[in-house]
């Protein structure tokens, strides 16, 4: 009885060595931290071991090693002859009774070692890394400290090797992908909602964008011209409301500056009223510019719109926070301008607005894995960047698992698009 009171004390040892190794891999760093802020010294314990494992692992190996050791010892030897002397008494004939209690100590014991003394441990660690992790932490450090030496020898032998073998760290780094799947993970755990999701996934690919991609190309802009009248400034500002206007020269090539609304609607009926007088120098940004500098320029300088110019200093659109804003949540499409996608009556196609958000177009037909950083922002650059051409009414261009067809030109300008799914896609 005594033996196998052992042996369990040993299995039941080493289930407690497995999940406390577990648990403090597989903690949460960020919960642990915020706790450890908070005062909860367990945290903070479990915290140091997770940022600083050696030690902690070389003690847990050191445990489990001596365990198995002991285990063997008496599972193997002492009880294995306790065992058959018990079968002999129910009448197993003593020539086959030695091997039968081996066989049937080492099948039982590892049985237990493995189910009791590593799946449910480590089961047990992974449902509740956090709680586990602080319950263990003290203990475990304490036990360090104790094998210190041993420890040292073990890791310094480690390190050693792991030189030998030109292993980096480096791998281990979390990566973007990585951030990623984890927001994927808390998703499909419902601890991150829908909303929530598309939001941060959209805030890791935008960082990758530069302005080209998502300012509002010179075409579809509004401006005013320094010698335009009281009346046209009117027309022009009812047509398209802006916070602010780009002003151009009487040539309309150079960029004289900008105009907010709101200094025309305080000054526009004045009577000696003239553009040049409530003009503000335009910000200029490169078209190679990152999204996220440019939002940093727009916090900085506190002004409503950026002026993106290409390398000749000539104005290829504008940048405002709607721009930006956009690129986060989605374009909110108006009554006024339609959807940028419109299912058709078949079912199978949809025409599409050329305007339409590469991200978005993608996420519409749950294709996100196809999207790439590019220099162009729309389906319509999508199409001219793969066709390397001015396309032509009625011509289809084939694009990964789209077929698109092109139904509407505004002379070099692709207005609208018919688009398929192949049947490779479905």
């Amino acid at each position: 009885m005594k033996e196998l009171l052992i042996i369990v004390g040993l299995i039941l040892l080493n289930g407690l060595f497995s999940m406390s190794e577990t648990a403090l891999i597989s903690a949460r760093k960020s919960r642990l931290s915020q706790e450890s802020k908070r005062g909860n010294r367990a945290a903070r314990t479990a915290l140091e071991i997770a940022n600083d494992p050696d030690c902690f692992l070389s003690t847990i190996q050191i445990g489990i090693t001596l365990i198995g050791i002991l285990t063997g010892l008496y599972s193997g030897a002492t009880f294995a002859n306790t065992f058959a002397d018990i079968l002999v008494k129910w009448g197993v004939a003593p020539a086959y009774s030695d091997e039968i209690a081996q066989v049937t100590i080492v099948i039982v014991v590892t049985y237990l070692s493995i189910v009791v003394g590593e799946l449910v441990p480590k089961r047990i660690a992974l449902n509740s890394a956090d709680t586990v992790a602080k319950i263990v932490a003290r203990p475990m450090k304490l036990l360090s400290k104790i094998t210190m030496p041993i420890v040292w020898l073990l890791s310094v032998s480690t390190n050693l090797i792991v030189r030998l073998l030109n292993l980096r760290g480096d791998e281990n780094k979390t990566t973007e992908g990585d951030v990623k799947q984890i927001i994927e993970n808390g998703a499909a755990s419902g601890e991150v909602k829908e909303v929530e999701k598309d939001i941060m996934t959209r805030a890791l690919v935008l960082g990758d964008q530069r302005v080209a991609s998502i300012m509002t190309c010179r075409k579809d802009i509004v401006t005013l011209e320094i010698d335009m009248s009281t009346d046209d400034i009117k027309r022009s500002i009812a047509s398209e409301l802006h916070d602010t206007y780009p002003v151009l020269d009487e040539n309309h090539e150079e960029i004289k500056g900008t105009v907010s609304l709101k200094d025309l609607i305080l000054t526009l009926d004045s009577h000696d009223f003239e553009l040049n007088k409530v003009l503000s120098p335009g910000t200029f940004i490169p078209e190679s510019m990152n999204v996220y500098d440019a939002l940093e320029r727009l916090k900085n300088e506190h002004v409503h719109c950026l002026i993106v110019c290409d390398e000749f200093g000539t104005m290829q659109g504008v940048v405002t926070l709607n721009d930006i804003l956009d690129g986060l949540v989605g374009c909110c499409d108006t009554p006024a301008s339609g959807p940028y996608i419109l299912p058709m009556d078949d079912g199978k196609s949809y025409l599409v607005d050329a305007r339409c958000p590469v991200y978005d177009f993608l996420n519409y037909f749950d294709r996100g894995d196809l999207y790439q950083p590019a220099n162009y922002a729309s389906i319509g650059g999508l199409i001219l960047e793969n066709t390397r051409k001015i396309p032509v009414e009625g011509e289809n261009i084939k694009w990964n698992d789209f077929l698109f067809k092109v139904v509407d030109m505004d002379k070099a300008h692709i207005d609208k698009l018919l688009v398929t799914i192949t049947k490779d896609a479905q």
